[in-house]
């Protein structure tokens, strides 16, 4: 174009705009108005470029004049330090940090440039949800509650019972009050609480209203123990989440004073799990190696010949770290998925197997079938590293001792562990300890070396230690032994008891029958694994965890690595990668969460004393109905395990025990009336805060105020929450401010100063110090100054943690012989010899059927006869063998063959013609913590992304969909992008006790788009648990506003669905195997050893998201329920491809290189 400037006026280019249609019929292709833009040809365009001033338009405003750096740490096991770009005070954008290549260690090693976040599609976004309208502004309290705190709390005299008007949470208004009177409030309702459920009368009101026996016996007397508290992921907060924690000790002070007991007849209140409440917990980690979680950071990846995602999604659910993978092909790496559909990961691996969803248990035993038929394992590994040569009772099912044949027999003293007075730790840190009572969990067992003798193998005699004696175990024994009573006992090693099942049940023909993959997969599969020892990672994901089965996968895919010796090398590992839980990575934690409320610390550089007064319990049990597993009069729910009833609630960062649990109807309906208070301290308005008696504004990421400190599973890095520079937009505080606020208030109300010691360094804006405190007793961080963490943080930089190993690996020291693993043995234990795990025929690794999901009958254990599995059958705890309902379900012990189980059919199939297994999967990265719905993420998740909203039947810029195979679809006359209900088990979904007809029923009914999708396999639909569920709030929004948003017109509250959600086909489910009292186990901090309930250890795990399900269509996927889904009916859509898109598919416009 010429750089001469020519005049003319809208006038003049109007009249050359008339010409209108004829301009392309001229000979002249430049007549009419095109003249004006007539091109010219230039050699330099950018030298010759006209008059550039309208470009500062779009300068100005990408142009910034301040920047600073901030965490965002949702829960997606990486954490981020992010750039945030400023103008007039205002984040216009985000970006990386590019600090992470910055990053060292004490000792001056310093880190990759490869560690730095790409920054996922929420950290892009985030700016939209820092200044969103749901934005928590203030704190908010509802005004039902109010006026009962108001009316001074009154109660049924009989039952203690408030009265219901109090409580129409859902329906009722908000009302905005001052920090000092929402803290008022607070403690008020605190202590009234606590005071009305202690001691006899306490008791007397909680029988009326009709909770278990047990769970009253477990309070001890103490109205306390019905107070619950919960920092979300506490790991991701060292100080503002485990907050939570140290205030519910801190109420140890008020409990002494309301029941007038000493310190040590006191109690705190109950801090609720997290890591196993989300499903992120592989529940079988610690039935094999102790501990709670193996796994190792993912640029192990660098190392590994072979990496196996198995159950995860690593591309879409990894984001910062997929690269890693990639990478690790690049370099000649061979990368093999286990997965139940054709997903992203998928596409990027060179070998994919999908199995149907819940049977990863009978995968990998197939796969442990093929590499011990084929001698393909390591034997001399799995003889020293394992429990499998022991010697088994075949009477008692129990480890042959040696005092049960060998006269005089004295245990030696062990050196591998050594024991302390019961509450006593191990003055050396290195050591592994237990209490003296323990003692009898560590006896000697008995194998039969190579020579055929008998040798007796101590708990000292691990790994290598083993070969030093001259004791080379012989793998497979069957024999009798005499013992000292002179009968005459069969024993087999746990090998040979093991080969019998693999043999018997998983051959690769029928491990391809009961999973869907092809023989050739299995046999591939094997091949690879047994021909890459010590180079094969297994990099499991959450998707086998949702399942009943979870800790019967663990066991097998451990099965698998160790047969093959791939279990604590740097190339060769199993790892699990869910939530980010790696709390003991930061092991002073107990300093600050723990310390003594009665003897605080309050100089600083003070070393505080540890004293619980805490009690920890499972979640699980609230959202299972507040009470435990009992069927009939069998109690399942170990004594440890006990949960009381819950009568206030406050947790911070979590969504998922309200807004997004499992059952989630049952709950709103059925269980949260139960509850007197419910507290919620967000930054975003969510579905828990919705249902909420008090909801706390809290500070976002990018303003934080008071610092703290994180870690993650994936990545060798300690990372600081700065504190930033940005002033806080609304209303609102820091999250341990609000803690101390209400801790505060309630040391006024009762007249105990201690409370508000308890955050002594709040109040004096000095949080470092309790900081300072954690890393100084913590092995990982110890010689750091919290001064320079932070200001190295300001700067986007992290710092490397000390660890021993960089990539860190989990039984690394293990592996190489140098200290047991944190079992019974000090091996690998496979073999599952307490009372618990005999009575439900889980002794040895098998194969349980799904508790729902599943075509075939539930639950049921896969297997020929074989004499080690003698499950107690349902009959012996007075119930029949055919009753499947949803209670009896989960203890109900049935043993059937492979063909028989292929031949059952789930109950719902039998009797109501229910047809799919519906799984509800985490898209960590559009999901969860920081869910899909910021609409920039929103309207790019699925096809239905419209941000005009086109369709006013769309709740939101997008909505939930389910994905089904096209031929299921067809077949129940659902185009693409139809409307359909999903329906689960009538029995108890969406909730017990519903209606048709009612208001309840029609919010809980979940009806949502069906999505085509050609990689779920048939007989299974999928919907991802990202998305935001209707409540009572968004079904009104959706049904009086005239856009029809499912927004709540009280509280701005948005669904991405019209009604019902994904949780409304979900219940919970108690497994019976994770509530036992005998499992010895690592616990959290330390490496003290203990057994029974710990939470996030061992403890029932995340009611996993299992239903089977009926699928109906309900209204045409047209703009307003006429005709098709729009893309499908233009032909761009599976099934309805137009002959361009057939071309394209087919690579039609893809032009051949010559050769």
């Amino acid at each position: 174009m010429s750089d001469q400037k020519k005049d003319f006026t809208r006038r003049t280019f109007l009249k050359g705009t008339a010409v209108g249609a004829t301009v392309l019929a001229s000979a002249n292709v430049f007549a009419g108005p095109l003249k004006y833009f007539k091109p010219t040809i230039i050699d330099n365009p950018l030298a010759q470029y006209p008059n550039r001033d309208w470009e500062k338009v779009y300068r100005d405003i990408f142009k910034t004049d301040s920047e600073y750096h901030f965490l965002c740490a949702p829960n997606d096991t990486h954490n981020c330090l992010l750039r945030a770009y400023t103008k007039n005070g205002v984040v216009l954008r985000i970006g990386p940090s590019f600090g992470y290549g910055k990053a060292k260690d004490l000792y001056g090693n310093q880190s990759s440039h490869r560690w730095d976040p790409r920054i996922c599609q929420k950290g892009l976004a985030l700016v939209r949800r820092v200044y969103g309208d749901r934005r928590v502004k203030a704190p908010m309290v509802r005004r039902g509650f109010k006026e009962w705190v108001d009316s001074g709390f009154p109660r049924d005299s009989a039952t203690g019972k408030p009265d219901p008007k109090f409580f129409q949470r859902g329906k009722d208004k908000w009302l905005r009050v001052s920090w000092d009177e929402i803290n008022k409030i607070s403690a008020q309702a605190i202590e009234n609480i606590a005071k009305t459920y202690n001691g006899a009368q306490g008791e007397k009101y909680l029988t009326a209203q009709g909770y278990d026996e047990e769970m009253i016996h477990a309070m001890e007397g103490s109205g306390t123990q019905t107070l619950k508290f919960r920092g979300g992921m506490a790991f991701l907060g060292a100080t503002r989440l485990f907050g939570m924690y140290r205030f519910a000790n801190l109420l140890a002070l008020m409990d002494s004073k309301l029941r007038n007991v000493s310190p040590e007849k006191s109690h705190g209140a109950r801090g609720w799990d997290s890591y196993s409440w989300h499903t992120d917990l592989p529940p079988g980690h610690p039935m094999v190696t102790g501990s709670q979680t193996n796994d190792f950071d993912l640029f192990s990846t660098e190392h590994a010949k072979l990496i196996i995602p198995w159950g995860m999604n690593w591309i879409t659910t990894k984001m910062p770290d997929s690269h890693w993978m990639t990478e690790a092909r690049l370099k000649g790496a061979k990368i093999a998925t286990v997965t139940v559909e054709y997903s992203a990961t998928a596409s990027k691996c060179d070998e994919v197997v999908v199995i149907r969803p819940g049977s990863d248990p009978a995968f990998a035993l197939g796969l442990a079938q093929v590499i011990i038929s084929k001698n393909q394992y390591d034997a001399d590994w799995v003889a020293q590293n394992t429990d499998l040569p022991f010697l088994i009772r075949m009477d008692t099912l129990e480890p042959l001792r040696p005092k049960d044949f060998i006269k005089g027999f004295v245990e030696p003293d062990l050196k591998s562990i050594h024991f302390v007075k019961e509450g006593d730790k191990s003055k050396d840190k290195l050591k592994q300890f237990a209490s003296e009572s323990m003692k009898g969990e560590f006896q000697p067992y008995v194998v039969i070396d190579k020579r055929g003798q008998t040798k007796v193998v101590t708990r000292d005699d691990f790994g290598k230690n083993c070969e030093k004696l001259g004791i080379s175990p012989k793998l497979n024994v069957e024999t009798t032994v005499k013992l000292l009573d002179g009968k005459s006992v069969k024993v087999r090693s746990g090998f040979h008891l093991m080969r019998e099942y693999l043999n018997k049940n998983f051959t690769p023909a029928k491990t391809s029958a009961i999973t869907g993959a092809p023989v050739e997969g299995v046999l591939k599969f094997a091949k690879l694994i047994s021909e890459n020892k010590e180079k094969t990672l297994f990099a499991t994901g959450m998707g086998p965890n949702q399942f009943f089965n979870a800790d019967l996968k663990d066991r097998a895919i451990f099965l698998v690595a160790a047969l093959t010796r791939n279990v604590g090398f740097p190339g060769g590992n199993v790892g699990s990668y869910a939530g980010n839980y790696r709390s003991s990575i930061i092991g002073g934690e107990p300093v600050y969460a723990s310390e003594d409320p009665f003897n605080l610390n309050l100089n600083k550089g003070g070393k505080p004393k540890i004293k619980k007064y805490s009690h920890y319990e499972s979640i699980h049990y609230f959202n299972y109905g507040q009470r435990p597993l009992k069927i009939g009069k069998k109690m399942f729910t170990g004594e440890g395990h006990m949960p009381t009833p819950t009568k206030l609630m406050w947790l911070n960062n979590s969504n998922s025990v309200i807004g997004n649990i499992k059952w989630h109807y049952d709950v709103v309906m059925n269980t949260l009336p139960k509850v007197e208070f419910i507290a919620y301290a967000d930054w975003w308005w969510t579905g828990s805060c919705e249902y909420a008696d008090i909801v706390y504004a809290c500070d976002s990421w990018a303003e934080t105020k008071m610092p703290d400190l994180t870690g993650s599973c994936t990545n060798p890095f300690a990372q600081v929450y700065p504190e930033t520079p940005l002033p806080r937009i609304f209303d609102t505080k820091s999250d341990i401010e609000i803690i101390a606020g209400v801790s505060k208030a309630l040391g006024k109300h009762i007249g105990e100063s201690r409370l508000e010691d308890g955050f002594k360094f709040v109040w004096n804006n000095d949080v470092g110090e309790y900081l300072q405190r954690i890393i100084d007793a913590s092995d990982s961080l110890s010689g750091n100054k919290f001064e320079d963490l932070h200001a190295n943080a300001k700067k986007g930089i992290p710092a490397l943690m000390n660890m021993r190993t960089y990539p860190r690996i989990s039984s690394y020291e293990q592996a190489l012989g140098e200290v047991p693993w944190h079992t019974k043995s000090g091996r690998l234990e496979f073999y599952r010899f307490e009372p618990e795990f005999i009575e439900h025929g889980e002794n040895l690794v098998v194969h349980r059927e799904p508790v729902d999901s599943t075509h075939h009958e539930p639950n049921v254990i896969v297997a020929e006869k074989h004499e080690a599995i003698r499950p107690t059958s349902p009959e012996d705890w007075g119930f029949s063998s055919s009753d499947l309902s949803s209670e009896t379900r989960q203890v109900r012990n049935v043993i059937k063959t492979v063909d028989e189980t292929l031949k059952s059919k789930h109950p719902l199939k039998l009797k109501l013609q229910y047809s799919h297994v519906y799984h509800t999967p985490k898209y960590r990265h559009g999901a969860h913590s920081t869910p899909i719905d910021t609409d920039f993420n929103s309207v790019l998740f699925g096809p239905f992304g419209d941000v005009y909203r086109h369709d006013k039947r769309l709740p939101f810029v997008v909505e939930g969909y389910v994905d089904i195979n096209p031929l299921d679809a067809k077949a129940i006359d659902v185009n693409d992008g139809d409307y359909v209900y999903i329906d689960a088990d009538p029995e108890d979904r969406p909730f017990r006790g519903w209606k048709k007809g009612t208001d309840e029923y029609k919010v809980a009914r979940l009806l949502l788009r069906a999505r085509y999708y050609p990689g779920t396999p048939r007989g299974i639909a999928r919907t991802w648990h990202n998305m935001y569920g209707a409540t009572f709030g968004s079904v009104r929004g959706h049904e009086t506003r005239p856009d029809g948003l499912a927004k709540s017109p009280e509280t701005n509250y948005q669904a991405m669905y019209r009604y019902g959600s994904h949780q409304s086909a979900t219940r919970a489910w108690l497994r019976p195997t994770l509530q036992t009292e005998t499992l010895v186990h690592k616990s959290m901090f330390g490496q003290g050893i203990g057994k029974g309930f710990e939470a996030d250890i061992h403890c029932v795990n995340g009611a996993p998201r299992e239903a089977f399900v009926k699928i109906t269509k309900a209204e045409a996927g047209g703009l307003d329920g006429k005709g098709k889904f729009r893309p499908a009916e233009l032909g761009f859509r599976p099934t309805y491809e137009n002959n361009a898109m057939k071309q394209y598919l087919k690579g039609g416009f893809m032009k051949k290189k010559k050769s």
